[in-house]
């Protein structure tokens, strides 16, 4: 499992001592350091982003309404000095709380619950996906299982879901597309094209191959794509 993650907060040295020791691990791919919560929503919502750790105390915006407006799939883990966050944090129904100053040791436990389908499950903080999506095409709500997506290309405001039988043009973002389906074996592979990783037959260089279907990997994705790969 890997994790796109961004860093919000206003003391660029907390921020710089979390992105240097989470650097060391592969699983977690950084994504960048923004130091308003107006920059880091302006982000959010062009890219899919997994994990966000963020000290709530700015002296502009609200930390609060912030992360309720985030995709439910989102996970925050608050970084704060001030105890009085954790209790937030628990109203506000983020993932978990770190302490300042950053500790290894507690980051650990942190990395634990973040791979720990059962934690998140006893916990209420794993919403259990369905095998499908359900979309509205041609005035009709159709269910696509999602074995069946080989993959999802982007149309404008338009997507076009293409599966073995069949292709469906549905009026939705690519990122609202992409919050609907399972990390684990959907990607986003460049800002066109989001596809099915267990049905990828072989890459190479900037290029993915599904059987005779050819599509772009941008270079940006890379790294990340090659780790999610390896475990599907």
């Amino acid at each position: 499992m890997s994790y796109n993650y961004i860093i919000i907060d206003e003391n660029q040295q907390h921020a710089t001592t979390v992105e240097q020791h989470l650097s060391k691990d592969k699983a977690f791919i950084f994504q960048g350091t923004f130091n308003t919560l107006e920059k880091a929503k302006d982000f959010v919502q062009l890219q899919s982003v997994d994990v966000i750790i963020m000290d709530p105390n700015f002296k502009q915006g609200s930390a609060k309404k912030f992360i309720q407006k985030l995709p439910q799939t989102t996970k925050v883990i608050l970084h704060s000095g001030r105890q009085k966050d954790a209790v937030n944090g628990f109203e506000w129904g983020v993932f978990d709380f770190l302490p300042k100053p950053f500790k290894p040791d507690r980051w650990a436990i942190t990395k634990y619950r973040l791979n720990n389908l059962r934690y998140q499950k006893e916990k209420g903080l794993l919403g259990l996906p369905d095998n499908y999506i359900e979309v509205r095409c041609n005035l009709m709500n159709e269910r696509i299982l999602h074995d069946n997506i080989q993959y999802i290309e982007a149309m404008g405001d338009y997507i076009r879901i293409v599966t073995s039988r069949k292709k469906f043009v549905v009026l939705m973002s690519m990122k609202k597309v992409e919050s609907l389906l399972p990390k684990e074996s959907f990607f986003r592979i460049h800002k066109s094209y989001i596809i099915n990783l267990t049905k990828v037959t072989q890459y190479k260089g900037q290029e993915v191959a599904m059987g005779a279907l050819k599509f772009p990997l941008s270079r940006f994705k890379k790294e990340a794509f090659k780790i999610q790969l390896t475990s599907v």
